[in-house]
C-alpha cells in the first residue's frame, strides 16, 4: 500500500486503466450511466492529480521516477517521471476532462 502513496503517477495511471478495463463492461444501451461513470472516474482522479501535486517538491527535478524493464534484452523499458511543467499540464487536463463530461 506505501507504495502507491510513494509513486503516485503510477496509482493515478493504473486508476484510470482500471476504470477504462470497468468502462467496457458497463451496458451501452445506458448512455446516462457511462456518463455518470465517466464523471465520477475524472474527479476521483482530479483528486489523485491534486494529491500528486501537494506532493510535488518544486526545489528538485524530475521525481515520481518509475522504471519498468519490458523487454532488457531489446533495451526496451517504460520510465515515468515528472517536473514542474508537465505537474501543470497534468492537473490541466484532469480539470478539463470533468468540464468536458459535465458539457456534454
Amino acid at each position: 500500500m506505501s507504495i502507491l502513496f510513494q509513486q503516485p503517477l503510477i496509482t493515478l495511471v493504473l486508476f484510470l486503466l482500471a476504470s477504462f478495463s470497468f468502462s467496457l463492461i458497463l451496458p451501452s444501451d445506458r448512455p446516462e450511466t457511462i456518463r455518470f461513470f465517466s464523471l465520477v472516474v475524472s474527479l476521483v482522479a482530479l483528486f489523485l492529480g491534486v494529491l500528486t501535486c501537494l506532493s510535488f517538491n518544486q526545489s528538485t527535478g524530475f521525481q515520481f521516477l518509475f522504471r519498468l524493464d519490458v523487454l532488457p534484452q531489446y533495451n526496451l523499458g517504460l520510465t515515468l517521471g515528472a517536473d514542474g511543467i508537465s505537474m501543470i499540464f497534468l492537473l490541466l487536463t484532469l480539470f478539463v476532462f470533468p468540464v468536458c463530461f459535465l458539457s456534454s
